[in-house]
């Protein structure tokens, strides 16, 4: 295990610099001025000249690179153009917001993948059960902002249930956070429970032609209790590494599901950053996703070495 971990770590420092390195260079390929777009198409060339020299903009590309860099190694991360603020305090503002998003719809999409596949294999004939099969490869195919405008139309502005936007601290305002969270939730959570009940139902395909399970029901044992004391068990391996990458994209992925519902979150705030050219900013999410991705990804190759023992000597 200790080797597990170590040789994880060490990808982890070598996709970091990795990422950051190309995100560095990639956004300064996108076109116009940071300096100019933060004065305006008026402002004098001298002004202009002297806000690209306060923000390390004129040296040769390698030398900016190389400034940010040994930056980065020392905790600072710049200072954000748009906020006037360091990048740290900036995500860890825009932070919360999309990880309660990330975490609940996870959360709710995998009891309802597990729910429903146990149950389609328990009752294969079953009408419902052959209606959410359907429905599930229907979820897969509908992309996330038809359907989230299609439940502000139905829910917000038809039958005025929900609000469309906007967004409140779960934990300290519940009562006006959970309506508010309902619609962006149930978006995601179609998405992900779909795409969890597919992967779920290949693994349990997998499983049930296996010997093992014939010798438990010649002791005895129902469908159901071999169901969630064999099958289950095993077949939610590949289902984990699933949940893990899933949930480490959906944190830098729900652009346009807190755009669309106003959530101030991570995602909003990239799109704000690359329409402001905030250079420091849009490095500072991106190496924060970049992390937060390797580290969920490391839990989960941990949670499966403890699982399944033959993971740990490969």
């Amino acid at each position: 295990m200790t080797g597990l971990l170590l040789r994880r770590l060490r990808d982890l420092v070598i996709i970091l610099v990795i990422v950051g390195t190309m995100m560095f260079f990639v956004i300064r390929l996108i076109p116009g001025d940071p300096a100019q777009a933060i004065l305006g198409p008026t402002a004098r060339p001298s002004d202009v000249d002297a806000l690209r020299e306060s923000m390390g903009l004129n040296g040769p590309l390698w030398e900016q690179y190389l400034t940010w860099a040994g930056n980065v190694l020392h905790g600072d991360f710049g200072t954000s153009i748009t906020y006037h603020a360091p990048v740290l305090g900036v995500v860890a503002d825009h932070i919360l917001p999309t990880l309660t998003l990330a975490v609940l719809s996870t959360v709710i999409s995998f009891f309802l993948s597990v729910a429903i596949t146990s149950w389609q294999a328990v009752s294969p004939r079953n009408p419902v059960a052959r209606a959410l099969d359907r429905l599930s490869a229907l979820g897969m195919a509908m992309p996330d902002f038809w359907i989230s405008l299609m439940l502000v139309l139905v829910f917000s502005v038809t039958l005025r249930w929900f609000p469309s936007s906007g967004y409140e601290n779960l934990f300290t305002d519940p009562a006006t956070a959970v309506p508010a969270l309902v619609l962006p939730l149930t978006v995601l959570v179609i998405g992900q429970t779909a795409l969890f009940v597919l992967t779920l139902r290949e693994s349990l395909l997998g499983e049930l032609p296996l010997a093992y399970l014939r010798t438990a029901r010649v002791k005895g044992l129902s469908e159901r209790q071999v169901m969630t004391k064999h099958v289950l068990p095993n077949a939610l391996m590949p289902l984990i590494t699933q949940l893990g990458s899933n949930f480490a994209m959906l944190v830098g992925g729900i652009v346009i599901i807190e755009s669309i519902f106003v959530v101030p979150g991570l995602g909003h705030l990239l799109m704000g950053a690359v329409s402001t050219r905030d250079f420091p900013l849009i490095q500072g999410v991106t190496l924060f996703v970049a992390v937060l991705f390797v580290l969920v990804n490391l839990l989960v190759d941990l949670s499966y070495a403890l699982l399944d023992p033959k993971v740990r000597v490969s």
